[in-house]
């Protein structure tokens, strides 16, 4: 874990604190993967093209959350990178909210908006991404799979998709995804950075498909007494705990 990745955790748990709601062991699985998307380079230019002082340029790559749990680390992500944020954010992504390209109050939605962007990428002919991070459940839902269906179908080769699993999923999801014509990308360690950016790279080189990042995570990574416990899954951490945090990760 280098010292971003354990800054932004402070960080984003700092808000879920000040909040006083949250999913704290879910957010910290998705915070890694985020932390590569926006930070990570390839020969010093940035695999994610973005600029905080212009967050709507018009040759930028976009960024859609599904998974609505990890906005507390997408904020943190923000801040960091240099957008200006205001002081009271909200509960939900919204597009007034510098760096946030896609309002959503809905779980599921996501990648159905994020097929959208891509295939209009691709009737512009646009050098541009569309980058979009989900939870592993959200593959239970009809609508995701026909999202899933009609991107393979249309070559979104623009089109890459973030599965944080967290719960175990079995193979032939994956498998399901090369069926219906996606190139998979599966990562051995979805906390570390240089495996996230070397996935994202890969992702942007794919040509004709579009592309699944399957991100085996655990949830609470980088604190040791919560991880890969479920009933730290959707909790704010005490003050006696978020000192123990404090005191592992600075």
């Amino acid at each position: 874990m280098n010292t971003r990745q354990r800054e932004l955790r402070l960080a984003a748990l700092d808000l879920i604190r000040k909040r006083g709601s949250g999913h704290s062991g879910r957010m910290l699985s998705s915070i890694d993967l985020l932390e590569g998307l926006y930070f990570g380079k390839e020969n010093e230019r940035l695999i994610f093209k973005h600029n905080p002082k212009i967050p709507q340029g018009e040759e930028r790559d976009f960024f859609v959350l599904s998974k609505l749990e990890a906005l507390p680390a997408l904020y943190a992500v923000l801040k960091k990178d240099g957008y200006l944020l205001p002081d009271v954010l909200p509960s939900f992504p919204d597009r007034k909210i510098p760096g946030i390209d896609v309002s959503s109050r809905t779980h599921g939605l996501g990648l159905c908006t994020a097929v959208g962007m891509a295939k209009a990428i691709q009737m512009d002919r646009r050098n541009q991404h569309v980058f979009c991070l989900v939870a592993d459940y959200e593959l239970d839902h009809g609508k995701t799979w026909e999202a899933i269906q009609f991107a393979a179908e249309q070559k979104l080769e623009r089109l890459c998709l973030i599965v944080d699993e967290n719960d175990a999923r079995d193979m032939p999801i994956q498998e399901r995804f090369e069926a219906f014509g996606w190139k998979v990308i599966k990562l051995r360690d979805a906390h570390d950075h240089d495996e996230i950016v070397y996935g994202y790279m890969k992702a942007r080189l794919t040509l004709r498909k579009p592309t699944c990042i399957w991100a085996p995570t655990v949830k609470s990574a980088g604190v040791p007494f919560a991880q890969r416990k479920p009933e730290y899954d959707d909790v704010v951490f005490s003050d006696a705990e978020y000192e123990e945090i404090r005191n592992i990760l600075l």
